[in-house]
């Protein structure tokens, strides 16, 4: 087998030792759920040529370098199953006082999909956990679990305003001040610090806004064309005009159908989507609490790590969206998104489409009684919290306020521990659920 090409396309791998029918290579451990692995975890599926798997978490191996690194020792003979290991302190490996325990890991559950790797002592906490719930993707529809918008050049769409009237929008450029028109614009949440940044706690608050050359028309949403825009928005026509030759050189698709296209967004995903009465809106990249929900029709940007994704609510589901955010933000999901998704040091977890779509969320029966009332109390409480961080947020200056403000919100995460323990009903194996964040908080 011509393992060796494989290796090609995996950062930073290189082989380790290579002893008669063994092949030794120190690689990243994201060759386990990334995309550019797939033909890797394919490939070592099917042959069942995988000896061990010792992970080394967030551990870092290279001095001066941040790498999330994995030994991946193969053999040249077909086996029923894989042994996986992760290191949990590395000063206890370099000193050679530690015990390896391997799990076992059946090469019939691998596949060129996302390797779900972990001890045995949480396998069947994990089933337990699945057998409940039902994937979210399945639950509220793929189509309802989106990136945000792509405009190709933030630094023209969007902007914050200096002033506004009835009518208009005012910002600055290049030391010029603009106008444009607000009906050709939206609400729209950049990154930003301090209390207005994504919390799953907080109201998301939009805090700039965005060009937008589309009309909502009977539902559908149609790209203003140039003879309108002169006509009936002079001053967007006007601004997007002057930075015509740099809209020009972006790479558009679907390809414009005529040469007067070029301040259409780069993609056109998402335009119908972000527009809705309620919507969470999801960190990319993040660690615990940022799970917010938008109530202002707000924009959100794709791009990477350091984009969103937004989750809606089908219309008629019985699901509360705060029942769904409240699990969302929880130790459960955070565990399963772990497994989904790529780690970082710091607990910060890459939770894109792909990851939120399979977070497993817990079934309601709502026509039992019992069920249906666990439900509302998670989604009142969930809603509470949100109310008291309002409060906590403009009590900043005031502490006779503000100390009996946090003790109740303390008080009020505590009660939803207990509901969402209620909610599982997972006994004594509630407590070995790995938290993701002391896991990972290691340098």
């Amino acid at each position: 087998m011509q393992f060796d090409k494989y290796f090609l396309f995996i950062e930073r791998g290189f082989s380790l030792l290579k002893p008669s029918g063994v092949l030794g290579y120190i690689i990243p451990s994201k060759f386990a759920k990334v995309g550019a692995g797939k033909k890797l975890r394919g490939l070592l599926s099917d042959k069942k040529a995988v000896e061990k798997i010792i992970s080394f978490g967030a551990n870092q191996i290279f001095k001066d370098k941040t790498t999330y690194t994995c030994l991946l020792i193969l053999k040249k003979i077909d086996q029923n199953s894989l042994l996986y290991h992760e290191v949990e302190k590395l000063e206890n490996w370099k000193a050679k006082n530690y015990t390896v325990n391997y799990d076992d890991v059946e090469f019939s559950s691998l596949n060129e999909e996302t390797w779900i790797l972990m001890p045995n002592q949480l396998k069947t906490l994990f089933s337990d956990i699945s057998s409940q719930s039902i994937e979210l993707g399945s639950l509220i529809g793929s189509e309802n679990i989106f990136n945000g918008i792509q405009t190709s050049k933030n630094d023209i769409y969007i902007h914050i305003p200096t002033r506004e009237d009835d009518n208009y929008l005012f910002f600055n450029l290049d030391e010029t001040e603009w106008k444009i028109e607000k009906e050709l614009t939206r609400p729209y949440f950049q990154t930003s610090r301090g209390v207005d940044n994504l919390n799953t706690y907080r109201k998301l608050l939009p805090n700039s806004f965005v060009i937008y050359p589309y009309k909502n028309e009977s539902g559908t949403i149609n790209f203003v064309d140039i003879q309108t825009l002169r006509r009936d928005y002079p001053e967007a026509y006007r601004f997007l005009d002057a930075h015509k030759s740099y809209l020009e050189g972006r790479d558009i698709k679907p390809e414009p159908e005529t040469e007067n296209e070029w301040y259409r967004f780069g993609r056109h995903q998402s335009l119908d989507k972000c527009d809705v009465p309620a919507k969470i809106v999801v960190g990319v990249l993040s660690q615990g609490d940022k799970y917010a929900i938008d109530t202002n029709h707000t924009f959100i940007s794709s791009g990477g790590t350091a984009g969103y994704c937004m989750i809606t609510m089908p219309e008629n589901t019985p699901y509360s969206i705060y029942y769904i955010q409240a699990l969302l933000n929880s130790k459960y999901s955070e565990w399963f998104a772990s497994l989904y998704g790529e780690v970082f040091r710091g607990g910060f977890i890459a939770r894109g489409t792909k990851v939120l779509k399979k977070i497993p969320i817990r079934k309601i029966d709502f026509e039992s009684i019992n069920e249906k009332t666990l439900h509302d109390d998670i989604a009142f409480l969930q809603q509470e919290l949100i109310q008291l961080q309002e409060n906590i947020d403009n009590a900043q200056n005031n502490n006779r306020r503000l100390i009996p403000l946090q003790r109740q919100f303390l008080q009020k995460k505590i009660d939803m521990d207990v509901l969402l323990k209620r909610l599982y009903n997972l006994g004594e194996e509630d407590n070995l659920i790995p938290k993701i964040n002391e896991s990972y908080g290691t340098d």
